[in-house]
């Protein structure tokens, strides 16, 4: 920047200056002392053209600094206020004004587009200069009030000689005669307005209006900056949260399976997005008998994580509260119902495997029927319960035992696997399920569990995107 003032002092006239700008523009590249060379080289590209057609009531100097400190800010990426505020008090050297102001529009109205918004939308003021306190409160008007307001809502610049004479005019200042407003237009859509007053009538020229103009493009940049900026920032922190959602869900499955002789137990989730809606766990209950869960919340994302994790909550506390399992799930039942809104239900089977007798007591609540194959090959599907939770708060539920003799398997899924669907509509089902469990009989029930989950997803290909999976597998040794 010291070299950029002495470009500008030591310049005795345009011809000088603008050989001057091309050699500190290349050295400037060169040592890569800004963040963005081309929006610099860009800016210097424009403004070399504009200095040749430079009245002679400005100094070339003068507002050559203005513009080159504001290109300088603008390729080194500072905050757009500061950018507003280095403009405004650049412009009173070149342009000499009593107060000043970058007005915001709280909505984008697009060029050549008759205003929709009538008097709902407003103004704001982001930078402002030469207002009082008091005056400073009434910074907020509508898009159809006042110089700036008419400046918004036609998309063209405007000078007032003599604010008495112009019904347009609001008093945010005693002392003010004139004005000058233009609008901020960024890729043809109007998001503001620069606006300077002045304590003496006709203060400002058609060679205002043009410098004014001019400075308006590159506030339009800042802002846009900004805007891009904002969002990066919006979603890195969105990332961040995803993560540490998906950090704290993954905390919520069990990081471990049962170790209990006789049995080989495994589970595992895909979800489908970062953040998803299926739940499965093992939760103890006695030194030989287990709780085993697996539901899926409707939906996807993030809301179904949280009513996921509602889910595990509920169902924990009401365990240790009671052996009852229909009464378990009846009470999660009106839990969800009561907490969550109805597009938020639940599927889910709940059971509790007693390890010595092989008797798993189960309750289904709308939940795909788990496949339990039976050591002479018989298929039995666990069903028995009641409807999908969170929907009818009275609803009743029913339990039923299920024997799980040695050499018997038995799985539990969600509806992820199930419907892996091909382009011709045909859906991977539970038939191919039950192939899979006899074709890998005598692996390890992880095993069994993955070439599942595996061939579900080879089944889907590419057809479509696939839901969230989960797969346990229990087996009596």
């Amino acid at each position: 920047m010291l070299v950029l003032d002495s470009i500008l002092t030591s310049s005795q006239n345009t011809e000088h200056l603008l050989e001057s700008v091309r050699v500190f523009r290349e050295e400037l590249v060169k040592t890569g002392e800004v963040s963005d060379p081309s929006a610099l080289l860009e800016f210097f590209a424009d403004l070399e053209n504009r200095l040749t057609e430079m009245p002679s009531g400005l100094r070339p100097g003068t507002e050559f600094d203005l513009f080159g400190k504001t290109a300088m800010l603008l390729a080194s990426a500072v905050d757009e206020e500061d950018i507003l505020a280095a403009m405004l008090d650049g412009l009173k050297a070149v342009l000499p004004y009593d107060a000043a102001g970058v007005y915001l529009a709280d909505s984008e109205i697009p060029l050549g587009v008759k205003n929709k918004h009538g008097d709902h939308g407003e103004l704001s003021v982001l930078v402002a200069r030469g207002y009082s306190i008091e005056e400073n409160k009434k910074f907020r008007q509508k898009f159809d009030d006042g110089i700036v307001g008419w400046v918004i809502t036609k998309g063209a610049p405007v000078i007032v000689d003599d604010t008495k004479h112009d019904d347009r005019y609001i008093m945010l200042r005693k002392g003010t005669r004139s004005e000058i407003s233009v609008p901020i237009i960024s890729r043809d859509v109007i998001v503001g307005a620069i606006n300077l007053e002045s304590d003496t009538v006709s203060a400002f020229s058609e060679d205002s209006l043009r410098l004014l103009e001019n400075l308006a493009s590159y506030a339009a940049v800042a802002l846009e900056r900004a805007k891009t900026y904002g969002q990066l920032i919006e979603a890195r922190s969105v990332e961040r949260e995803l993560e540490i959602a998906t950090e704290i869900q993954t905390k919520l499955l069990p990081d471990e399976v049962p170790q209990l002789p006789g049995y080989d137990f495994a589970g595992f989730n895909v979800p489908s997005e970062r953040v998803g809606g299926d739940y499965y766990d093992f939760i103890p209950i006695t030194k030989t008998d287990v709780g085993i869960v697996v539901a899926d919340v409707a939906g996807k994302g993030f809301g179904a994580g949280l009513v996921m994790a509602s889910l595990r909550s509920a169902l924990r506390m009401r365990v240790e509260m009671t052996y009852s399992i229909r009464a378990v799930m009846g009470n999660v039942n009106r839990f969800l119902h009561d907490s969550t809104g109805p597009e938020r239900f639940v599927t889910a089977f709940y059971g509790v495997f007693d390890t010595i007798t092989g008797r798993l007591t189960y309750v289904n609540a709308g939940h795909n029927a788990p496949i339990l194959i039976h050591s002479d090959g018989r298929i039995e599907n666990l069903e028995t319960g009641g409807p999908l939770l969170g929907v009818i708060p009275d609803a009743e539920y029913f339990e039923t035992i299920a024997e799980i003799e040695p050499g018997a398997t038995l799985i539990l899924f969600t509806d992820g696997i199930t419907e892996a669907c091909q382009d011709d509509g045909e859906e991977f089902g539970e038939g191919r399920i039950i192939e899979i469990v006899k074709e890998h009989m005598n692996n390890s029930a992880d095993e069994i569990a993955h070439a599942i989950e595996r061939e579900a997803v080879r089944f889907n290909g590419a057809y479509s995107p696939m839901d969230d999976r989960t797969v346990l597998v229990v087996k009596h040794l």
